[in-house]
């Protein structure tokens, strides 16, 4: 229900925390989407809370029971003036506030992805707001107070003894970036303040910190805070780690764990020749976390795939495994998460075979049924310390060449490509022809 980025194991770590404390007063400045507050709900603290955001400034009045103020600006009432009677100054603004972030970057922007969005919001937008105000109505969240005031003034009004628990934004413009589309077609009461500098955050966290009890986390060590790191908590492979600091608690380490699944399957190996006709198999979850930890480069960080298939000979050996999603932005296509050969084999050229069938009709159509459209082309992300790469050269167009964003890796290649051109068939008989020479002295993988 609401909005936010901070893992699921925080809670359970803040409740645990916060246990210890003497009930009572307890002041939670930069309150973002209240998963504080959430999450110390009946354990008998009075909470205060803050923020400066449109987006936080809706629940938060909302939940002391203040008019919440928002109205639609003049200026957008062309595009957005079916939401209008939504604005109840209570709750039904909150629910609109809610589904706002969702849409609104998309409002006035021209492609095909967000018209889509817009319109989907627009044809649906009763019932989906009668779920929203359904949903916040059952909230068990209660507030003592809630001001609109910037963290450096509002800490000074805390009492010195009184405990804090705050996940300040610790790089500047954050919250101003997220809740931009909403400012661009909402009115309130915004408060005046600089957003933090660095100089000001080394300030913020001392106050927070000069007290007997206080909590803090971030998306990124702080030396300062090192002696009282309590917790560490990835939640999965993908996510940024989150650092947390407190006065007095238990340490705690959180690490994604992934399901695994034997695979039965046998899978070609050295020494072994390669025959059709292929096919592919459907994969389930825990079947391809077991293959791509086995096979796929351990400095890629792994992600969920939606279809995870492995491509087979002739004798029923697995070659390789690719998986798919579908594409956020572009409506009919398909990308590629992941895609690997096994090793080590007698085919320096594997992985192109692998790509060749992800490209294949018979891919297309496995695509097709799992996420319920047209699927035309596909898409997929390289990181190499190549300015191209060799697995996908001649398969698909480079269409971005950047550097990468990943520790390890010079370059960040985008490919994209056409889907359902070739069989299976026509997919091994190109393959076989252009790189599928057999090399019984040299193995891959070794």
């Amino acid at each position: 229900m609401f909005q936010g980025t901070i893992p699921g194991p925080m809670r359970a770590i803040v409740r645990e925390t916060a246990d210890r404390w003497p009930r009572g007063e307890v002041y939670v400045p930069c309150c973002g989407n209240f998963t504080i507050e959430r999450s110390l709900a009946g354990m008998g603290f009075a909470l205060h809370s803050s923020d400066v955001s449109i987006y936080t400034t809706a629940i938060g009045r909302w939940l002391t029971g203040q008019p919440v103020g928002i109205q639609l600006r003049e200026e957008s009432t062309d595009q957005l003036g079916w939401l209008a009677d939504s604005l109840d100054d209570g709750v039904g603004t909150v629910a609109a506030m809610m589904l706002g972030t969702r849409f609104l970057a998309s409002v006035g922007r021209e492609g095909l992805w967000h018209q889509r969005v817009v319109r989907s919001y627009r044809d649906q937008w009763k019932a989906k707001h009668a779920e929203t105000v359904e949903r916040l109505s059952g909230s068990d969240v209660a507030l003592a107070s809630y001001e609109v005031e910037d963290v450096r003034s509002w800490l000074k009004k805390v009492p010195a003894d009184a405990p804090v628990c705050s996940f300040p934004p610790f790089y500047g413009g954050g919250y101003e970036k997220l809740y931009e589309p909403l400012n661009e077609h909402f009115t309130w009461d915004a408060p005046q303040y600089e957003p933090l500098s660095d100089a000001d955050v080394v300030d913020v966290l001392g106050v927070i910190t000069d007290r007997p009890y206080w909590l803090t986390a971030s998306n990124h060590d702080v030396p300062e805070l090192q002696p009282f790191l309590r917790g560490v908590i990835k939640a999965t492979p993908r996510a940024a780690p989150f650092y947390v600091y407190a006065s007095e608690a238990p340490t705690r380490v959180v690490s994604p764990r992934q399901p695994i699944e034997p695979v039965t399957a046998p899978r070609l190996r050295g020494g072994e020749e390669l025959g059709g006709p292929l096919s592919l198999a459907l994969l389930k979850p825990g079947q391809f976390n077991a293959l791509r930890s086995r096979y796929l480069n351990p400095r890629i960080a792994p992600g969920a795939a939606n279809l995870a298939v492995a491509v087979k000979d002739g004798g029923g050996r697995i070659l390789g495994v690719f998986a798919m999603a579908p594409s956020t932005f572009v409506p009919d296509e398909a990308y590629v998460l992941s895609d690997f050969a096994v090793a080590p084999t007698d085919y320096a050229r594997l992985s192109k075979l692998i790509v060749l069938a992800a490209t294949s009709s018979e891919a297309q159509r496995l695509c097709q049924r799992a996420f319920s459209r047209r699927i035309r082309t596909v898409a997929t992300t390289a990181f190499s310390n190549n300015p191209v790469s060799m697995k996908y050269r001649g398969l698909l167009r480079l269409t971005k060449r950047g550097p990468s964003n990943e520790e390890g890796w010079k370059y960040q290649l985008q490919y994209r490509g056409a889907i359902g051109e070739h069989s299976l068939a026509e997919a091994l008989e190109q393959w076989a022809k252009r790189w599928g020479a057999r090399d019984t002295t040299t193995q891959t993988g070794v």
